[in-house]
């Protein structure tokens, strides 16, 4: 019974480092996890300093929670989108479902592409969160990809180097932006040009029946 309860009051913990991470979110998305003080953390929060570190060792904790709870909800965000999709019309999906998270999530997107070596690194546990939703979204494009027939292992591969390819194009115009340079004029045609060479790549792997 005193295990449960201890499950029951850990869960809730968790559950409220998620609630107050994704409340920083905006702020982290405009001022970098850098430049990001603790009491606006906390203001965002609706708490007090002393009480956001009740829940976070300290601001790079908070951050790495910010990205991992980003990471899942792009990735479920992205599965749904390409979840029922077939062939080179699921690298339409996943191409058309970056923008859309570009688009109406900004900051959760944004702390998301911020997220590199530069930054404080997640946790064992956070990074494990990350990794089984990304994965999860892998596995949806890779089924996807399939569908039509070719080598699933080939898919698997086309499906992450889709994922990179169009996540590449966002993040550079992420760091033109943080740098305060203007948006690049080429990055929609740069996503097209690199979307049409996925969509070929997805057409050959249909073809290619194994």
């Amino acid at each position: 019974m005193a295990f449960e309860e201890q499950d029951r009051g850990s869960a809730r913990r968790e559950r409220r480092r998620q609630e107050i991470a994704r409340a920083c979110l905006e702020r982290f998305a405009e001022e970098g996890w850098a430049e990001a003080r603790l009491d606006a953390l906390a203001d965002d929060a609706a708490m007090s300093k002393q009480g956001l570190l009740f829940y976070f060792r300290d601001k790079a904790d908070l951050w790495a929670e910010a990205v991992t709870c980003a990471a899942e909800e792009i990735a479920r965000a992205l599965a749904r989108r390409v979840t029922g999709e077939r062939g080179p019309a699921a690298v339409r999906a996943l191409r058309r479902g970056l923008d859309e998270v570009a688009r109406v999530l900004p900051a959760t997107f944004s702390v998301f592409l911020d997220a590199s070596g530069s930054v404080p690194r997640a946790s064992a546990v956070q990074q494990g969160r990350s990794t089984a939703t990304l994965d999860a979204l892998l596995l949806t494009l890779a089924t996807a990809l399939a569908a039509d027939g070719g080598s699933r292992e080939a898919a698997r591969r086309l499906a992450g180097l889709a994922w990179l390819t169009l996540l590449a194009h966002h993040r550079e115009a992420r760091a033109a932006s943080r740098a305060g340079l203007a948006a690049a004029t080429q990055h929609p045609a740069d996503l097209d040009y690199a979307e049409a060479q996925l969509v070929v790549l997805a057409g050959s792997l249909a073809r290619s029946r194994t």
